[in-house]
């Protein structure tokens, strides 16, 4: 039967929402949840999987709307206490702390004046209104909204750069700010290493490796995924840079971006050619030669930049010899491992990815090594899949695209999304190596191995009933610190016979390496 709950003038955050449905998902009688606000494009959602009813066609984008498939009554009210349980908590458990719930934003600050930073997390179309409040009180925002205009974004920057404050996003996925990590990122040390990134795989990434080598950060600016297009003209990372050039604590700046509109990339190569402190600068694609141009170190991946960092912290000259050359020469010896286990048919890499910027650098790196690449994202040269869905010869797939999540939590949040596309790659007799990404940190799930390790079992034990092999590779990004450890998520990876790399760079040589048509020159 399908049900729908509406709590009226309940709002709740993305965060929230995700972690909701989940686990709403998860009780007795419950086949399908959908827990959203009700603004028209979660309407359009419902209305997709054919659950629109009357009642959350009537919803205001303040109202909650929960939405069921349920075996009985008895289902939905569990549901419904299960909803009131969790928002009334933060945290959950016994430890639970209640929270002091204000109606606006200048009562908080009215309570709280010491505040000088606001989380924005509501429906894209209140997000630019509620960060315009937060500025006139004289708060730094973290948007972590999307679907915010692009109009919206440019004088909501410009405002606060008058006011001398940041506006980190919208969209902004990460950032750690005063040792404190925000959104959905790695519990990362403090320390002299400052990151202003349009990028949030990007930065989760560098700061930490950055973390792994016991270095670590001083700041990490998201900008959001436009700050660097040609109307928003990059105005977050330009204020990003005159902050850590002039901040006592940093010692070593590092930038991460896809390749941003040439004017935009003229300005930030301008200024960075000014900073007192050394820089490197990762644009995912961009041309090394401008990088080095503008004074500033270029490597080919994000490890490469992190290692780059920490040495400049150290006072070191970084390694600037190949990257990705010195990689593939360590991991040719358990790449013909690999591929000694594999059958004739076997010929493709099937690539799922959490993270964005984690598809997009697998692109540039794999291409070195395949023909035939495919992405569901129009990034790098690869050819855009017919459908999303349906892998074609060397496939990739940003497995956070809207495609995949509406209506469904973040796969950083709950990987389960990956199950079904994980079975029906490795069921697939010319799928040489299956490649994917995980993400540990505050947001992520509590145990993303867990929510693939059933189906990682089962993915072998049909190949063995074949007598086929399937080579399997994973990059985890996350940090000791995390709540979920990185060594005990990396552990279990690899006693369930996966590969487990550094960084997703190695990850993607050694699957290129696998399956790669250079395997033949070895």
């Amino acid at each position: 039967m399908i049900k729908t709950i509406i709590r009226p003038n309940t709002y709740m955050d993305s965060i929230f929402l995700m972690r909701a449905t989940k686990e709403v998902k998860s009780l007795k009688g419950v086949n399908q949840a959908v827990v959203v606000m009700g603004t028209e494009l979660n309407k359009t959602v419902l209305e997709d999987v054919g659950r629109l009813t009357k009642e959350a066609q009537e919803a205001g984008p303040g109202d909650l709307i929960i939405s069921l498939e349920v075996t009985s009554e008895e289902a939905a009210e569990e549901v419904s206490r299960a909803i009131d349980e969790m928002s009334s908590k933060k945290g959950g458990g016994a430890e639970a702390v209640q929270e002091v719930r204000y109606t606006t934003i200048p009562m908080a600050v009215a309570d709280h004046e010491e505040t000088n930073l606001a989380i924005i997390s509501v429906s894209g179309e209140f997000a630019a209104e509620e960060a315009g409040k937060a500025l006139d009180c004289g708060l730094n925002a973290f948007i972590f909204s999307d679907n915010v205009e692009l109009e919206a974004e440019v004088k909501l920057k410009e405002l606060a750069a008058k006011k001398g404050l940041f506006v980190m996003g919208p969209g902004c996925g990460n950032s750690v700010i005063g040792g404190v990590s925000l959104g959905l990122m790695s519990v990362v040390s403090k320390g002299r290493i400052g990151i202003v990134g349009a990028s949030g795989s990007g930065i989760h990434e560098i700061a930490a490796l950055i973390t792994q080598k016991d270095f670590g950060i001083s700041q990490a600016i998201g900008t959001g995924g436009r700050d660097l297009s040609k109307e928003v003209g990059g105005l977050t990372m330009l204020q990003g840079i005159d902050y850590l050039d002039n901040d006592p604590d940093t010692d070593v700046i590092v930038l991460v971006s896809k390749p941003p509109y040439p004017d935009t990339a003229a300005k930030i190569y301008r200024r960075v050619a000014t900073c007192k402190k050394p820089v490197v600068i990762d644009l995912l694609g961009g041309k090394a030669e401008e990088v080095r141009g503008a004074g500033a170190y270029a490597p080919e991946s994000l490890e490469q930049a992190a290692d780059m960092a920490v040495a400049l912290a150290k006072g070191e000259k970084p390694d600037e010899r190949p990257y990705l050359r010195d990689v593939k020469e360590q991991l040719i010896p358990l790449a013909r491992e690999e591929r000694q286990k594999l059958g004739e048919s076997q010929k493709y890499v099937r690539g799922l990815f959490c993270g964005g910027t984690h598809n997009e650098e697998t692109i540039l790196i794999l291409k070195k090594f395949v023909k035939d690449l495919h992405a569901n994202v129009s990034f790098g040269g690869a050819v855009l899949l017919d459908s999303p869905h349906i892998s074609t010869g060397n496939s990739l797939v940003d497995m956070g695209d809207e495609e995949f999540t509406k209506g469904k939590p973040h796969p950083v949040m709950d990987p389960s999304i990956l199950n079904d596309r994980l079975m029906k790659e490795g069921r697939d007799p010319e799928t040489a190596v299956i490649l994917f990404d995980m993400l540990l940190g505050y947001g992520a799930h509590e145990d993303p191995v867990g929510c693939i390790e059933d189906t990682i079992r089962n993915i072998r034990r049909q190949a063995e009933e074949e007598n086929r092999y399937v080579s399997m590779v994973a990059a985890i990004t996350g940090t000791q610190l995390d709540p979920q450890k990185l060594s005990s998520q990396k552990q279990r990876l690899e006693a369930l016979g996966v590969n487990v790399m550094e960084s997703t760079a190695k990850a993607a040589v050694l699957a290129g390496l696998i399956a790669g048509e250079e395997k033949e020159s070895e």
